[in-house]
């Protein structure tokens, strides 16, 4: 089993124009499902500066089709969501690869998506579908059964995708299967970029998870 949390754009998700118009706005979902052919986050909990401005920028969402019920508490509101086609088609291309989403937050910088995966073959095809539909995304946790708990948030962006494409093109394995320099160039950077920016992405991964301070 894999446990893992990706930063999504907000259109791989949906509400960006909501989280445009209210940028302080936060989305939690409240129940998730797995494999269903319904899209598994009907149940939001939002928090905000101004309800009514979250009211007003959820309604006109292009990825909400309705607002079905709502309710507001002291600091908090629950909306009951129907999101349009596009959105439930969207979310079903990473569940039908084997991945199970387990919680999902959005703010103004994206969603965190955290995933359970059987295996790393169903791990490799929500990501290859986030490549296909052409939406960017970090991994910034992941977690196997009996192994350390990988945590990337502390790399930069560059470092992430440097370490990610190095990975995915068969730098690391053995026998190499691409140089370095045809890393750089499907990145348009130097080759002397990469190197530094492998070498330091690394060493903050080593320092984070096998280094113990005394």
């Amino acid at each position: 089993m894999i446990i893992a949390t990706f930063q999504l754009d907000h259109e791989a998700v949906g509400l960006d124009q909501a989280f445009e118009r209210v940028p302080k706005m936060r989305v939690e979902a409240e129940r998730i499902a797995a494999h269903s052919t319904e899209w598994t986050m009907p149940c939001l909990w939002t928090a905000g500066t101004d309800f009514t401005s979250i009211d007003e920028a959820l309604s006109v969402d292009p990825s909400v089709e309705a607002i079905v019920e709502a309710a507001e508490f002291a600091d908090e509101k629950y909306y009951m969501i129907q999101w349009t086609d596009s959105v439930v088609s969207r979310i079903n291309s990473y569940t039908n690869q084997g991945g199970s989403i387990l919680s999902a937050t959005g703010t103004h910088e994206g969603w965190q998506v955290r995933f359970r995966f059987a295996n790393r073959e169903h791990f490799d095809s929500v990501r290859k579908a986030l490549n296909e539909q052409g939406y960017s995304y970090s991994l910034l946790e992941l977690t196997e059964p009996d192994k350390p708990r990988l945590s990337v948030g502390s790399l930069t962006p560059r470092q992430r995708e440097a370490l990610v494409a190095a990975w995915e093109h068969g730098y690391y394995n053995i026998p190499r299967e691409v140089s370095g320099e045809e890393i750089a160039a499907e990145l348009d950077i130097s080759h002397q970029t990469l190197s530094e920016l492998l070498r330091r992405g690394t060493e903050k991964l080593i320092k984070s998870q096998l280094v113990t301070t005394r």
